[in-house]
């Protein structure tokens, strides 16, 4: 029964030890990654993860619904000069502009409604395609977008991810990185020093062989032979020497 009773336990630790290892890991993989997106950031005016051609855009509005909703990280393809000057209406485009009239220009992703003038003086209007916020009414979003502008375009079936963007826009803030990045990170360290100084504990404890009774009784007596000895060989040059002083005073007398 005991035998039994270990073996699960073992058995189990065995199975939890793999688990956290598994999920430590996929954790380091994914702070490596955030990593990668960060450096990726850095690297571009746009201030925006790009990866070969495709920059990496959190939708932080419902203004595309139904075809882009709310919270989706979408994957859309950087442009040339050359391409933004070839988009045409019906193209879903992300861009700059001061859609709060407060002078700071801001990203937006909508639909090309018009397209005006060519080449250098090309300008374009955009609207957003959820019905409730741009009614038929509303011809379009009331400013002109210039190619210098436009960062991305994107089409239906390209890279789109469900509430994956909603996610990453927490990670972008301090309390979002600090939670998901940094205090995982530090408890991923801490259990591997206590593992290791476990491993070690255990490894130094092997060296140390436990002392049996019997071998405990051996020693006692071997140390308390050795000491009469010590004791006999300490009497041994008294007897000796008594003789000889004997000897001196019968010369003496003579």
């Amino acid at each position: 029964m005991d035998t039994a009773v270990n073996t699960k336990k073992a058995t189990a630790k065995k199975v939890t030890k793999i688990v956290l290892n598994v999920l430590l890991w996929i954790f380091l993989i994914f702070s490596v990654l955030m990593m990668v997106f960060v450096f990726a950031s850095s690297t571009n005016d746009y201030a925006l993860p790009i990866l070969g051609d495709k920059i990496i855009l959190n939708v932080a509005s419902d203004s595309m619904e139904p075809v882009i909703d709310k919270g989706d990280m979408i994957a859309g393809k950087v442009l040339t000069i050359e391409e933004k000057e070839a988009l045409k209406v019906g193209d879903i485009i992300t861009f700059y502009a001061d859609i709060d009239g407060d002078g700071i220009k801001e990203i937006n992703t909508h639909r090309i409604v018009k397209v005006t003038g060519a080449g250098e003086d090309i300008t374009f209007r955009t609207k957003g395609d959820n019905m409730a916020r741009y009614p038929v009414n509303v011809a379009d979003d009331g400013y002109d977008i210039y190619p210098d502008d436009i960062i991305s375009t994107w089409e239906e079936g390209d890279t789109q991810l469900h509430g994956i963007g909603s996610f990453f826009a927490f990670l972008q803030t301090r309390l979002g990185f600090f939670c998901v990045v940094v205090i995982p990170l530090i408890l991923f360290f801490l259990y591997e020093i206590i593992r290791f100084v476990v491993m070690f504990l255990k490894v130094k404890g092997k060296d140390k062989r436990e002392i049996s009774e019997d071998e405990k009784e051996a020693i006692r007596r071997q140390a308390i032979e050795e000491y009469r000895k010590s004791l006999s060989a300490g009497d041994a040059p008294a007897e000796d020497a008594a003789p000889a002083d004997s000897d001196a005073g019968d010369d003496a007398k003579a």
